[in-house]
């Protein structure tokens, strides 16, 4: 094995962090330009990052989830104090095996059908109070849309006064998470580990914060968990977390109280802020391209009326207003990835093309280089064109907004899913165009997701009743 690292910036740590996340695109770009398909940057917490912008290199990382890599320790430390210690984001080995196993069935492709038809009323109904006529940034639109769907879905609220109570609750947890970021990536590891519990005991810091919405959430969680547990229907129940509370592992053990609790946290961050995001983005690349904009209405209104005029549009099975809807799904996620990178902690050292990464060192496939690489995407990468996804010509180790390897996203059919049940309802029912002035937005690290810097600020307008029947 070679000894060489991998190259990189020279800059100090911190500045090489915060030049990452300033910029996240740009300076991997300069990075890619500067020392090649595989580079070192310096994050905080890390001893050394590993960047591949090779998809045959990504593919290789992905495969180190069955000996040498660690994703779950990857994320440990950043994720843990939301989602909890039996998140399946943070775990890794045997623990993390059997409870893939027992979340798998839930999020099977045939069952997770039976949910298009009640997220295309929650978007329906939620498009109606959108404002008019003003500039109004989408993401907290549909992340209000996402939210409910986690709620009634997943988790299976039923009592209306209990949604509407986690509905004020988890964003703010989710807000508070989000500043606790910004101390945690100013502050080296060690010298945060000392601080945070002190922190976390002076009212009034976001540390503080944090645990009072954190614990006024668990509280919730764990009396809706009672509650199933104690009632006699959840047999016939089929959100997700009654299938959770029959499933069973090898030795015929159930999730305890706390591992359920853990999944429904780790579903609320993975399931609601990542697809809230990916919706604002596409609407946020839609209205800037209008061509593709009147295409993907056009194929929405024809879907819905091809499906009865329910308003449940983009399965249409075999139908080309169906594929056309899913991609533009698929090239939002392409052109505006929302997850920035996918990294593992290395147990052994590691040969990367051509160079020597060492134990405890992080390597991650670079998923906004692959997904921009004119190699993999012909020589117009940054242009927004659904039609790439009509083919069938991408290689799936190019497009990887959900991983790979065995820890590719639980939630990617149910991700895609509810794109296509959500992007009917808000083309047909309202009609959107940039604000004045407003730019293309540039993507903005916000915890565990690269969202538009404005939020995808928009105007809206109401659509003619019969523009959505036509």
């Amino acid at each position: 094995m070679t000894s060489r690292l991998p190259p990189g910036p020279r800059a100090p740590q911190p500045l090489q962090m915060a030049a990452f996340m300033r910029d996240p695109v740009g300076f991997m770009r300069r990075c890619e330009q500067l020392y090649g398909p595989v580079f070192t940057i310096k994050l905080l917490g890390t001893p050394g990052c590993v960047f591949v912008a090779d998809p045959d290199l990504a593919h290789r990382v992905f495969a180190t989830d069955r000996d040498i890599g660690r994703a779950g320790a990857a994320r440990k430390a950043f994720l843990e104090p939301l989602t909890g210690a039996n998140s399946l984001l943070t775990l890794d080995g045997d623990t993390w095996t059997r409870q893939r196993r027992m979340l798998g069935p839930a999020f099977h492709g045939k069952h997770i059908k039976r949910y298009r038809e009640q997220i295309a009323a929650i978007a329906a109904e939620r498009v109606q109070h959108w404002p008019l006529g003003r500039p109004i940034p989408l993401r907290p639109r549909f992340q209000a849309i996402t939210l409910e769907v986690i709620l009634r879905v997943v988790f299976g609220v039923a009592d209306t006064a209990r949604v509407r109570h986690l509905m004020r609750l988890l964003p703010r947890l989710l807000t508070a998470t989000e500043s606790l970021d910004k101390l945690m990536f100013l502050l080296p590891p060690p010298v945060w580990s000392r601080l945070d519990p002190l922190l976390s005991r002076v009212p009034g810091t976001p540390n503080a914060r944090f645990v009072a919405l954190l614990e006024a959430s668990d509280a919730l969680l764990y009396d809706e968990i009672a509650q199933r547990r104690r009632a006699a229907d959840t047999a016939g129940r089929t959100d997700i977390l009654s299938v959770l509370l029959a499933a069973r592992d090898t030795d015929g053990r159930r999730l305890t109280d706390a591992e359920l609790r853990d999944t429904l946290m780790t579903l609320l961050l993975a399931g609601h802020e990542t697809t809230a995001t990916a919706l604002a983005w596409c609407f946020e690349r839609l209205i800037r391209h209008p061509e593709i904009y009147e295409r993907a209405r056009t194929a929405a209104r024809d879907n819905t009326s091809s499906n009865g005029g329910d308003g449940n549009g983009t399965e249409n099975h075999g139908g080309d207003h169906g594929d056309y809807l899913e991609a533009v799904a698929k090239e939002t996620l392409r052109n505006r990835p929302v997850i920035a990178d996918m990294p593992r902690v290395l147990t052994e050292p590691m040969e990367l093309g051509g160079y020597r990464v060492p134990a405890d060192w992080w390597v991650t496939p670079a998923t906004l280089l692959l997904h921009g690489s004119p190699d993999l995407f012909g020589p117009d990468p940054d242009t927004f064109r659904p039609e790439r996804f009509l083919n069938d010509e991408i290689s799936p180790h190019a497009w990887i907004p959900f991983g790979g390897g065995r820890r590719q996203c639980l939630g990617a059919q149910f991700a895609l899913l509810e794109m296509g049940a959500v992007l009917p309802e808000i083309l047909t029912r309202v009609r959107l165009r940039p604000a004045p002035d407003a730019r293309p937005e540039r993507p903005t690290l916000r915890h565990v997701t690269l969202g538009p810097e404005r939020d995808a600020c928009a105007i809206a307008e109401r659509e003619a009743a019969e523009d959505r029947t036509c």
